[in-house]
């Protein structure tokens, strides 16, 4: 039976699609009229209640549909909504220092009045979903052109639950050996205290041969830790929290982005931000369309007070001190978060990237460029820069006397700005994770970060003093080639040239560097960064389980990143982890499941028999749906209730 069964699972998926598209269209032909009838992904209160590997990726189902009125929508999930925008629609994600505009959030606690958003457990699609009558949906099932087909899959009948068992769905299923017959019903309300395997047995109906159990403990509305084991006892126990494996899953949304991590969520737009205006500005280029490229990040500032701001930076000394603690002290990772967000800067682009990015247009932010290089080129830079990007190495050459005075154009400025915002927020994050020690810095490094962005350097040039009275002189000093100057971009292109670079003289000098796909795999990567301090962030707050803080960086880490060329506030990402029992036992010990999926199975030669239980504390079918169903008041129990289906398979040898 055993053999059988696994023969059918590994048969030919695309003749499987294909023998249940023939179901779907026959049936089509005989019951469309009457009913609605889809070939697609099961319902999601059916993968739910009876597991995803007896759902299937593909199924047919026949319902009634109504779209009639508008459709209920009963709130389960409550999450922060986002604050509404008044004023200017322009975008500001740089903030002040001298407002606190931020949404104060509460976590897991949902008595606290909030505007919350909600989400449901299921799909909009399935609101619209009716069952049809028991006995209408049997006399289907009996009917002798669907005994006669031909397939493998499953048809599912939505009922109304009219009957005495209150069915909600029947399975026809297709297996060229067995006979199968599945039956899902709901059994109303039960208190916790009233699922005990005794019961469960005896709904089973015989001695179950292996018993599979999967608890899931919710932390909070996105956490939740599920405990699954196998037993073979008579009476299996239905908590175990020794010998289990145990997973926790997290869902990060960006729009829940809290007030911790929200500065550094909002450096990560603006650059991303920044990237498709550059991006577009290269497109529009190429299509032929002139036109100043587009910056939209900044609240504004005053130019005088900018002028003032960045000669202060450039020399000021106070910013001279070490830039990581040098103790053994281990902080806690909310405190470290704190520190970062306003930690003291102290190469000069970093500090720069926090005057530049406030700039209000484009035209501000070329003008600020052209203070910046003005200061470099008169004054004595104390604060000379020790990052390695495009910017600092100009900064660099014009306090060294050996560079002419830059003239950006195009999307050069924004270029700029995003090399230097990029390698800014890395070293953020790079401050939390090495002042908290929880996990090497090699893990936060992109593959493509690495890559050289010294195509063009000025110590590459031939030896001539590179002042800016040699830079308008018409005889430059023979056999010493032409001096480069920013003002004459004409670049020379390595093997690994950027996507929108020309294939130029090669006695040029590139203002800026970019890539398309290097600067989304360097944005993907900060974006998986971050999806990692907050989960790390939320285990803290709810499990505290600070021994599996390493060990859940490098899983999550060394996993490629996911490409992320936008970000909004539905994007979201997800984390699935196993941790080892014993870090969880104190935490769920006398605690009951959220919710509670049991498989009971026994068999001989010729029979197989499944029954499968599933409480959980929410209704999760839409309402409805689940109105046809209700049999008690769940409100008025105190205890832990369920609301409770069973769903019984039997498969017998034809």
């Amino acid at each position: 039976c055993r053999f059988l069964f696994l023969f059918c699972e590994f048969a030919p998926k695309m003749s499987a699609s294909a023998n249940l598209a023939n179901v779907y269209a026959e049936l089509m032909r005989r019951c469309g009229e009457s009913y609605t009838i889809t070939y697609g992904a099961p319902p999601t209160y059916l993968v739910s209640m009876v597991g995803a590997a007896e759902a299937g990726k593909k199924i047919v189902l026949v319902f009634k549909e109504d779209r009639n009125g508008a459709v209920a929508r009963l709130r389960t999930t409550p999450t922060r909504a986002a604050p509404k925008k008044e004023g200017s629609a322009d975008l500001d994600l740089t903030g002040s220092p001298l407002k606190d505009d931020c949404l104060v959030d509460a976590i897991a606690d949902l008595s606290i009045d909030l505007q919350l958003d909600h989400s449901n457990p299921w799909k909009l699609e399935e609101e619209y979903q009716r069952g049809i009558p028991v006995d209408k949906a049997r006399s289907i099932v009996c009917s002798e052109f669907l005994q006669l087909a031909e397939g493998l899959g499953s048809v599912w009948f939505l009922c109304d639950g009219s009957d005495l068992g209150q069915t909600q769905l029947l399975q026809y299923e297709f297996n060229p050996t067995h006979f199968s017959r599945g039956i899902l019903s709901y059994q109303g309300v039960r208190p916790a205290y009233l699922v005990t395997s005794q019961a469960l047995v005896r709904h089973h109906g015989k001695t179950p041969d292996e018993t599979l159990i999967e608890n899931s403990y919710q932390v909070n509305p996105h956490m939740r830790l599920r405990c699954s084991w196998t037993s073979s006892a008579a009476l299996p126990l239905l908590v175990n929290l020794n010998d289990c494996d145990v997973a926790l899953n997290h869902t990060f949304r960006v729009g829940d982005c809290g007030p911790l991590t929200q500065d550094f969520m909002n450096q990560l737009r603006i650059l991303v931000y920044i990237r498709e205006d550059i991006v577009s500005y290269h497109t529009d280029v190429k299509q032929g369309v002139s036109r100043d490229p587009t910056y939209r990040c900044g609240s504004g500032i005053d130019m005088d007070e900018l002028r003032e701001s960045i000669n202060q930076t450039m020399t000021d000394v106070s910013g001279l001190i070490g830039r990581y603690s040098i103790s053994n002290a281990e902080f806690d990772i909310e405190d470290v978060v704190q520190r970062a967000k306003v930690r003291q800067l102290t190469d000069l682009t970093d500090k720069l990237w926090e005057l530049l990015k406030c700039c209000h247009s484009y035209k501000d932010l070329k003008i600020a460029f052209s203070m910046l290089f003005q200061c470099a080129a008169r004054c004595n830079i104390v604060n000379t820069p020790t990052n390695k990007n495009r910017l600092a190495k100009i900064i660099t050459e014009l306090a060294n006397r050996r560079l002419a005075m830059p003239c950006l154009s195009g999307a050069e400025p924004l270029e700029l700005l995003l090399e230097i915002g990029l390698e800014k927020l890395y070293k953020d994050y790079e401050f939390i994770y090495t002042e908290s020690k929880m996990c090497s810095t090699n893990l936060l490094k992109d593959d493509s970060s690495g890559a050289s962005m010294d195509d063009g350097s000025p110590q590459n040039l031939p030896q001539l003093r590179k002042s800016l009275h040699n830079a308008v002189r018409g005889d430059p000093t023979p056999g010493a080639g032409m001096r480069k100057t920013l003002l004459h971009h004409h670049g020379a292109v390595n093997s690994r040239s950027t996507k929108y670079a020309g294939s130029d003289d090669d006695a040029g000098f590139k203002n800026s560097h970019f890539d398309e796909h290097e600067s989304t795999e360097r944005i993907s990567k900060l974006f998986q960064i971050h999806c990692t301090l907050e989960h790390l962030l939320m285990m803290h707050i709810h499990l505290n389980l600070a021994n599996v803080y390493n060990d859940v960086c490098s899983e999550l880490l060394k996993k490629p990143p996911k490409l992320v060329e936008s970000i909004d506030d539905q994007l979201s990402d997800v984390m699935d982890i196993r941790l080892s029992a014993h870090y969880v036992r104190d935490h769920l010990d006398g605690k009951d499941p959220y919710s509670r999926h049991i498989t009971m199975r026994s068999h001989n030669k010729f029979r197989e028999l499944k029954t499968t239980f599933y409480f959980n504390s929410e209704n999760i079918c839409p309402p409805n749906l689940a109105q046809c169903f209700q049999c008690d008041d769940k409100e008025m129990v105190k205890e832990r209730t369920y609301h409770s289906w069973i769903y019984h398979k039997i498969r017998s040898l034809k």
